[in-house]
């Protein structure tokens, strides 16, 4: 019996990358729970009191912060990233997936860098105690490391889809087949084609 898709294993480079970008995805997701709890109370007691609750923005920043740059590997890793495929999908697969590998290297480069950058500036945030001052003085060292993670986890996706692409695999996030799509397929090649004769004696019964 072949092999289906999603019979078969991930391998160690997508378990390592699931396993690092799947927590961060749902600690983004509970970030943007926590930014709805925090503006529904805020307002609420806005309207009663005139007055906002202390320390509610500032959270709600840093709860932002933590949704967007905790979710950058989800994102890579179920291939749900913003992209425009027009040129690449009109190309080649051979082309294509050049063309994509070329993207991927340069990703892990851009990503590097960022995790130096913002590592460094992390550091020195936390040295220095930087605060946001407002209703509340609110620590931002937190938050830097927040984008040193998530800049981390991402250059981690990035360089498995490089080693993806050379070993000629599918990349993180096209392993997954829909089940209801490759039954309807599956059933599709199992459907005999009618021929000719079988055509004619349709029409006439």
């Amino acid at each position: 019996m072949p092999t289906t898709p999603t019979a078969r294993r991930p391998g160690v480079l997508r378990r390592i990358a699931r396993g690092i970008a799947v927590p961060l995805g749902a600690l983004a997701s509970l970030s943007t729970i926590a930014i709805m709890i925090a503006i529904a109370i805020d307002v609420i007691v806005r309207n009663t009191s005139g007055q906002s609750v202390p320390g509610l923005l500032e959270m709600s920043e840093s709860a932002l912060v933590a949704t967007v740059f905790l979710g950058l590997a989800y994102a890579g890793v179920t291939n749900s990233h913003v992209a425009v495929d027009l040129l690449t999908e009109a190309l080649p697969r051979a082309v294509s997936r050049v063309l994509i590998g070329v993207a991927w290297i340069i990703g892990v480069l851009v990503s590097a860098g960022f995790v130096l950058a913002t590592f460094e500036r992390a550091v020195e945030s936390t040295v220095s105690n930087e605060l946001r001052q407002g209703l509340v003085d609110w620590p931002l060292w937190p938050s830097r490391w927040l984008v040193v993670i998530g800049f981390a986890a991402f250059l981690v996706v990035a360089v498995v889809n490089v080693v993806l692409i050379v070993r000629g695999e599918p990349l993180l996030g096209e392993d997954r087949v829909d089940p209801d799509l490759a039954a309807a397929q599956q059933a599709r090649q199992q459907v005999p084609e009618r021929g000719p004769e079988q055509a004619s004696e349709g029409g006439q019964s």
